[in-house]
């Protein structure tokens, strides 16, 4: 058969998934393990070539490689450029956040505190299922609009998580419902709700942090999924506008809000191996069924979130290089089908550690979308030192955290300077150096232009661009906004600038000159502010005015550019 002949059929073959569970089939372990439940169509502007690279089923007794990449993967060195007085500028999509414990996400002071503080961008929390949704069908969304309405008067952002398993603990004040007596299920603690487990859910004990047993469900089981489906259809209705979320993680299908399936949350000797070998003995995990169900999980969030943006960890879900394998796929899966809808972020940075197998996905993947880290409270300040040097590296434009870290900053100067260093870099950080035009125009004529920036940052700016189910990264348009003498604006002009936005490397002069088709404007004079702009939303980023002569430069929306003469 021809290349064309095997697309189409592979593409028809696939056309088939659907992505609704039937609840009246019942799944066995070996048939999840190898068909899984179905997955929705994509829909995807992607090449024959990805199509079946990525959509192809891999034989099971063959692990997947990632040995066909279209790209090379390679760590490429940080052009930093230093302007005197640039402060970093606030963008929703960039800078740090604040990770603060499940115990304390209603202590409304503390937080308070915390977004008062002009370096911090926003907020990231994880909440367990059985706090949001503690009986089927009645939702406590209390301490999540409690979050949001903090959030509210300065416009900063939450980053969201919903954790099914290895949190093992709730928010001072919580409640729970009483749990039904005489089933052992639903007596042991577990992020999820014990209602859940009321059904033909399978599940399994580990030991805690508290030292106690908890339990978990099994992350693959249908009846299971369909219930974390119903909620993340729920919560997506109600939250997916709200101008205050950064993100959604991607959870449900592992430990906490991580990738990671073996609830080994103690790390003591042996109890990974003993967990594993349950998991694989007991329920039929095996790394096909791992990609198979995580894409199934991924699949539940684009369509419950058509609008938020969504976050996915790419720790690997098991350890060693199958895991690293597994994750390969799943990454790979999810950006090329959902482009920059999804984040994506490095949990579990314990250190400044910086092996090429823990970082590779993130570097692969940075000039799709945007990408993050996640710090635990084992970071010291020798470790900060080296993630802020390795974080432009990988271009990365947003970090959380923990509050116990930034709390110590107020009292560690080290600490406290490595912080700032790391700020400063994070995302895109433009920079307007000049702006120069004719000054004076003859109705009708094109007004001729010439820009200067620089991105001091270590990520491109991103406008996303939806092709059907996929965000794909393109440019922002530069903006010229012609006022009258009293303020009202009159016309604009809107051009792409060459390169676009989305090439504007960190450290290289962005130049260009452009002939720009004018607005009808009546003759008299006005004056010209400049904005980097989506043409869609009418957002417009923040960046940083370098081409004033009065000091330092200032961060502004628009840039009061120059005056000009219309006759």
């Amino acid at each position: 058969m021809s290349d064309g002949g095997n697309v189409r059929s592979a593409m028809k073959d696939f056309a088939f998934r659907s992505i609704s569970l039937s609840l009246a089939v019942t799944f066995g372990v070996s048939a999840f393990s190898g068909i899984g439940l179905p997955l929705q169509k994509a829909e995807a502007k992607n090449t024959p070539g990805e199509f079946v690279k990525y959509f192809n089923p891999i034989p099971e007794k063959k692990h997947y490689l990632n040995e066909g990449q279209d790209r090379l993967i390679k760590t490429k060195k940080f052009k930093a450029v230093a302007i005197e007085g640039a402060q970093p500028v606030f963008n929703k999509e960039i800078g740090l956040f604040a990770l603060i414990p499940t115990d304390k996400i209603g202590q409304t002071q503390a937080i308070t505190e915390i977004l008062n503080r002009p370096n911090i961008s926003g907020l990231s929390v994880t909440i367990p299922w059985k706090v949001l949704e503690p009986k089927e069908d009645e939702f406590n969304w209390q301490p999540l609009d409690s979050l949001l309405e903090l959030l509210k008067p300065s416009g900063k952002t939450l980053i969201l998580r919903v954790s099914t398993c290895g949190i093992d603990t709730v928010p001072e004040g919580y409640v729970a419902p009483k749990a039904e007596e005489g089933d052992k299920k639903v007596a042991l603690d577990s992020d999820t709700p014990s209602w859940v487990f009321n059904g033909d859910v399978k599940t399994m004990e580990y030991t805690g942090k508290d030292g106690k047993q908890h339990l978990m469900p099994i992350f693959w089981d249908t009846n299971y999924l369909a219930k974390w489906s119903n909620f993340i259809t729920e919560m997506g209705e109600k939250y997916d506008k709200n101008p205050n979320i950064h993100s959604i993680g991607i959870t449900g299908g592992g430990v906490g809000g991580s990738t990671l399936v073996v609830p080994d949350v103690t790390g003591e000797k042996g109890n990974y191996s003993k967990l594993e070998t349950a998991l694989i003995k007991d329920h039929g995990m095996s790394q096909r069924q791992l990609v198979t169900h995580w894409k199934y999980v991924a699949d539940i969030f684009p369509k419950a979130f058509p609008t938020a943006r969504l976050n996915f960890d790419v720790d690997p879900p098991t350890q060693n290089r199958p895991g690293q394998d597994t994750l390969d796929e799943i990454s790979d899966y999810l950006i090329y089908r959902y482009g920059q809808r999804v984040y994506i972020t490095r949990q579990n940075v314990n250190d400044g550690k910086h092996g090429f197998d823990q970082y590779r996905v993130i570097i692969k993947f940075h000039p799709d979308t945007f990408t993050g880290y996640q710090l635990t409270e084992k970071v010291d300040a020798e470790g900060l030192e080296k993630i802020a040097k390795n974080a432009p590296v990988d271009g990365i434009s947003f970090v959380e955290i923990p509050l116990s870290t930034l709390e110590s900053a107020g009292k560690d100067e080290v600490l406290s300077k490595s912080l700032e260093e790391l700020r400063s870099k994070l995302g895109y950080q433009l920079v307007s150096q000049k702006i120069s035009f004719d000054e004076k125009l003859k109705q009708g004529e094109k007004l001729k232009a010439s820009f200067e920036f620089l991105n001091l940052g270590a990520a491109t700016p991103l406008r996303p661009s939806r092709e059907f189910d996929k965000d794909v990264a393109g440019s922002y348009k530069l903006q010229m906004e012609f006022r009258d003498e009293t303020g009202r604006p009159i016309g604009q002009s809107l051009h792409t600038p060459q390169p676009p936005t989305n090439q504007w490397q960190a450290g290289k002069p962005i130049t260009w000159s452009e002939e720009l088709k004018m607005p009808p404007l009546k003759p008299g004079k006005y004056s010209v502010f400049v904005s980097v702009v989506d043409v869609d939303t009418k957002r417009k980023l923040q960046i940083l005015n370098a081409s004033n002569t009065q000091g330092k430069p200032t961060a502004e929306f628009a840039i009061a550019a120059g005056d000009l003469k219309v006759e």
